[in-house]
């Protein structure tokens, strides 16, 4: 594998170094045959595997092993699949060595390379029955040395302000994205990194005078892979990567949450998490965009990224909390991508107690249920007293029912939001589902509800 892994190879000799001749190689190595089937997908299913492999079918509890044989579904390829080879693998991505991922198969422009994998079903592992060896016991040594202790190395993290240049980004509570991410952020992000033993650097240096987006779209045009965006990023060879950015949407949209791409979410998205839940509050967990640029090409890249949205910027309740606690909340930041928190004090500083980040009160649930009304209900375009009332033929009446996709409290009630089951195109919609009696705030334990409610 060590020998093919860096070279084209092309074993049939036609159509370039496909995916398939890979395959072929490594298997021609094995037994001195070839694999059969017109396209790799095929791969699983005509071929007589007996005594030489044996073939699994992807599950969730299914670990591949080195030197697993993996074949992709008719999803990839054109409709032809994808045949790989496995290098490493954990429960939740997998390392394959590859040729003919990217398309430059046919040309010969794309040698043998390792791409980074999240499992996708129906997923075929061909095991090959390799010749059991035997083992050597090395002899006990007398003396035993005493090993050597190895301190403990930081990484190379790379903070990237969102936004940049003439892109001030979402704007609201009297200030833009760009400019608080830049001044009160980002540096005391790298300032505590620093602090950690880390070497952390800002994207476009001290002044940030750089747009990652806009960098990275402009290599995508002009086809440079090394000098611009993500593609210079990934020359520097940084061990993680984090965007920080301001959401934007309506004044009661609250809370932060952490943007993936097709990666498994790993120790740091999910410690990111955790410290938005424990300062700002979250709007969601951890998602997955596949519609944004640099996401995409963090992934393609194999790059460890991920998209950070630290709360709305069209929130006061955020902005005044985020101002406020700016400088604790930038270490809180920090220690998430640190593993762990960061103690001591800033260099040049006397120690002092460290500044405390109040835990701000969710209020907001991403929880889902259809809910039958028992009376009619008013139907507003925002949740709240405030929030402005539709006609009066579109409210929900007795027996009616929606699905609610969010819930959230204000003015003391349940609001739901849900989109209209006959004309879904009209957008969401709020309404009261109960006031709020229970003296733990829970909404399964009030007595008034206004409908019922069928969890899904």
């Amino acid at each position: 594998m060590s020998k093919l892994k860096g070279k084209g190879w092309d074993f049939d000799n036609a159509f370039g170094w496909q995916c398939y001749d890979l395959a072929n190689y490594y298997w021609n190595f094995l037994t001195g045959g070839r694999l059969k089937g017109y396209y790799a997908k095929n791969i699983p299913f005509d071929n007589n595997f007996d005594g030489l492999a044996t073939v699994y079918k992807n599950t969730p509890k299914f670990l591949p092993q080195k030197g697993d044989i993996v074949v992709f579904h008719g999803g990839y390829g054109g409709g032809a699949g994808h045949v790989e080879i496995v290098w490493s693998a954990n429960l939740n991505t997998f390392v394959g060595l590859s040729q003919n991922w990217y398309g430059g198969g046919m040309a010969k422009t794309e040698v043998a390379q390792l791409i980074t994998h999240t499992y996708d079903n129906p997923m075929y592992f061909i095991r090959p029955r390799y010749k059991a060896t035997a083992s050597k016991v090395s002899k006990v040594k007398d003396k035993v040395s005493k090993p050597k202790a190895t301190k403990a190395k930081g990484k190379k993290i790379l903070i990237v302000a969102g936004h940049g240049n003439s892109d001030p980004g979402a704007v609201g509570n009297g200030t833009n994205e760009r400019d608080f991410i830049r001044s009160k952020i980002a540096p005391n992000v790298v300032k505590y990194l620093k602090q950690a033993g880390h070497k952390a650097e800002l994207y476009g240096g001290s002044k940030m005078n750089q747009n990652l987006f806009a960098d990275t779209a402009y290599g995508e045009r002009v086809g440079d892979t090394k000098n611009y965006g993500l593609y210079w990023v990934k020359q520097q060879k940084y061990d993680v990567v984090v965007e920080l950015h301001l959401d934007a949407a309506g004044v009661s949209a609250s809370g932060g949450h952490v943007i993936k791409n097709a990666y498994a979410a790993d120790a740091i998205d999910k410690a990111l998490d955790k410290m938005l839940k424990a300062t700002v509050g979250t709007i969601r967990g951890i998602t997955t965009r596949d519609n944004l640029l640099n996401c995409n090409v963090a992934y393609r890249l194999n790059i460890n990224y991920r998209l950070v949205e630290m709360g709305f910027i069209t929130n006061k309740k955020d902005m005044d909390y985020l101002k406020k606690n700016y400088d604790a909340f930038s270490k809180e930041l920090a220690g998430a991508i640190n593993g762990k928190p960061i103690g001591g004090t800033p260099a040049g500083k006397s120690p002092t107690k460290p500044q405390a980040v109040k835990k701000a009160k969710q209020t907001v649930w991403n929880w889902k249920f259809r809910f039958t009304a028992n009376s009619t209900i008013k139907v507003r375009k925002s949740p709240g007293l405030k929030g402005k009332v539709v006609d009066s033929g579109s409210w929900i009446y007795k027996g009616q029912w929606v699905d609610i996709v969010q819930i959230k409290k204000q003015d003391k009630y349940w609001w739901g939001k849900f989109k209209y089951p006959t004309n879904p195109s009209s957008g969401y919609f709020w309404m009261a589902l109960t006031p709020i009696t229970d003296k733990k705030e829970r909404i399964k334990k009030e007595k008034k509800m206004y409908g019922k409610i069928k969890w899904k």
